[in-house]
C-alpha cells in the first residue's frame, strides 16, 4: 500500500491543501553540509528520494556515496538551480558560500545566496510545491533570542534577512514557503566546510 501525506497549512492566509501520494523527490542545496547532511538522511531514511547539488567532485561523490541523484554547478548557476526546482516536488535551500570570513566575503555570499532563494522561489510559483530554507535569529541585548524576534533590516547580514522575507512572501503566489529560524552559534572554521 502507497503512503498517502496529507499537508494542510495556512500560510500568511492562505489554506494550501497540497497531497503528496508516496515519497517525494527533493531538491537539496548544501546537502553536504552542517545542517543540509542531516537533513539529506533524514529523508533518504524515510523513503524519499533526493537531488541535491553538487559543486565539487568531493561533494558529489559525498552525495552519491549517500545515496543522492547528483545535479553539479553552484548555487550562482541559476539555470541548473531552476532545473533541480523544476524537477522536484519540493526544495531545501540550505548552501551558503563558505568564503564569508571577510566582510566583502559576506556581501558577496549573501548576494549569491539571495539570487538563488529568489530563483528557486519563481520556479515554484503557482505550483503549490513547498521550499523550506534556514534563517538565523538576530542577537537582542540582554536576553536570548527567539523566532519571534524581527529579523535585521540594517547591517552586514539584512540582505538576509531581506531575501527570506521576499521568500516567505511568495505564499500569496502559490509557493509553500517556510524559514526555520536557527539559533545563534559559533560558526565552524571554514576547513570544516565541505563541498
Amino acid at each position: 500500500m502507497r503512503q498517502v501525506s496529507r499537508r494542510f497549512a495556512t500560510v500568511m492566509g492562505h489554506q494550501s491543501r497540497h497531497f503528496q501520494e508516496g515519497p517525494m523527490h527533493v531538491f537539496v542545496t548544501g546537502g553536504t553540509g552542517m545542517i543540509g547532511s542531516a537533513v539529506v538522511a533524514e529523508l533518504l531514511a524515510n523513503d524519499h528520494t533526493v537531488l541535491a547539488l553538487a559543486r565539487s567532485d568531493s561533494s558529489e561523490q559525498t552525495l552519491k556515496a549517500a545515496g543522492d541523484e547528483v545535479l553539479r554547478g553552484g548555487l550562482a548557476d541559476l539555470d541548473v538551480l531552476r532545473a533541480g526546482a523544476a524537477q522536484s516536488d519540493g526544495v531545501i535551500s540550505l548552501a551558503f558560500s563558505p568564503d564569508y570570513h571577510s566582510p566583502e566575503g559576506l556581501a558577496a555570499a549573501i548576494t549569491e545566496e539571495s539570487a538563488a532563494r529568489a530563483t528557486l522561489g519563481e520556479e515554484l510559483i503557482g505550483s503549490d510545491r513547498p521550499i523550506v530554507t534556514v534563517s538565523g535569529t538576530p542577537w537582542v541585548a540582554g536576553r536570548a533570542a527567539t523566532e519571534d524576534d524581527p529579523l535585521p533590516l540594517e547591517g552586514p547580514v539584512a540582505g538576509r534577512a531581506r531575501s527570506v522575507n521576499a521568500l516567505l512572501d511568495l505564499a500569496s503566489r502559490g509557493v509553500r514557503a517556510t524559514a526555520v529560524r536557527v539559533p545563534r552559534r559559533k560558526c565552524l572554521p571554514s576547513s570544516t566546510a565541505r563541498g
